[in-house]
């Protein structure tokens, strides 16, 4: 696997760096390396569950991992998760994580370890890693954020900004751990500010976030606090999405989905809000039939991670996701486009 990114990543001669400088955009868009495959997991603990989540990571042949937060649930457990993460993907496999709410003692642990691993790697991400930080690895551009510190939600926010409107990637990522009320499925309040999700969302960026013990994935969205579905990027079955960055001179108010995957090994909890259990989901108030997909144990939920392929069919803009449990069973299916029409 590590063969085929480094033949791929030499052919195209793409340089991995992290900048904070605005993006020279003579050149164009940057796109990333062909059929990149990163997983998003969440909520993992240290367990044998995690590791099979691991090997399921590693029998797809997976580029990168993009963890949002809760990892081992104590920084003593440092250890114990970063060997299981060695042991199954190997140590310098190119894996990276955003602080979640149990990581208390984040600059202590997994911090300067996840830090150093990613610079060994040639990755230097720059801010303060896994809290406020971008970084840039194989053409994808991502945001890891805590998120969820209130007193510090607008200072994130406008973070948040600042490095996508420097940023001149097709795809971008936002990811942090905590969710709003109505972006989750479980009985989750609200704990981010809705500045962090209009900030990727204007930015033409996914949000990746975990927190619920579950899956569930919106339909593309052109307002992420009033739930507004864009109608210019949607299917009935919701499985065709768009991320489209703000343009005010297009008249187009930036566009993008959200998803939890937080089934990364810890637990699994149920669907509560948003019912029926079964598609499509709740229309009424604080659902509005956002949701395109939910995998919870009311769904007969188990462990599995979400993949999504970027440049995919010699299309730079074009992506694929798919949600696969630890018995190799297709969850959910959707494609991306990252268009500037908004048009799928």
């Amino acid at each position: 696997m590590y063969l085929k990114v480094a033949v791929r990543y030499l052919l195209i001669g793409v340089v991995f760096t992290c900048v904070s400088r605005a993006a020279d955009v003579s050149h164009g868009p940057t796109a990333t390396v062909s059929s990149l495959k990163v997983a998003f997991i969440a909520d993992t603990g240290t367990g044998q569950d995690f590791r099979k989540v691991l090997q399921l990571i590693k029998n797809q042949q997976t580029d990168m991992v993009m963890h949002q937060g809760d990892l081992g649930y104590s920084g003593s457990h440092t250890t114990r998760f970063m060997n299981a993460v060695n042991e199954v993907l190997g140590s310098n496999f190119p894996y990276f994580a955003s602080r979640g709410n149990h990581d208390l003692d984040w600059e202590q642990s997994y911090q300067p370890i996840l830090k150093q691993r990613a610079e060994a790697i040639g990755v230097e991400c720059t801010g303060n890693y896994g809290q406020n930080s971008a970084c840039t690895y194989q053409g994808l551009f991502f945001i890891l954020s805590a998120g969820g510190e209130t007193q510090a939600q607008s200072e994130n926010a406008q973070y948040i900004r600042e490095q996508l409107a420097a940023d001149n990637s097709i795809w971008r990522v936002c990811s942090w751990h905590r969710n709003q009320k109505t972006l989750q499925i479980e009985r989750k309040s609200s704990e981010v500010g809705w500045g962090l999700y209009e900030a990727c969302r204007e930015g033409g960026a996914i949000i990746a976030t975990g927190h619920g013990h579950s899956y569930a994935r919106t339909r593309t969205l052109k307002g992420m606090k009033d739930l507004s579905i864009d109608p210019d990027c949607d299917t009935p079955e919701g499985n065709k999405l768009c991320v489209t960055r703000r343009d005010d001179a297009r008249g187009k108010p930036g566009s993008t989905f959200a998803f939890i995957s937080g089934l990364g090994g810890k637990s699994r909890r149920s669907q509560v809000r948003c019912t029926p259990t079964i598609f499509p989901f709740g229309q009424g108030r604080g659902c509005r039939g956002i949701w395109a997909s939910i995998y919870s144990t009311k769904q007969n939920a188990e462990y599995g991670a979400l993949f999504i392929t970027f440049n995919v069919d010699g299309d730079p803009t074009k992506a694929v996701g798919e949600f696969i449990n630890i018995h190799g069973e297709v969850i959910d299916s959707f494609t991306i486009t990252a268009t500037r029409t908004g048009k799928v």
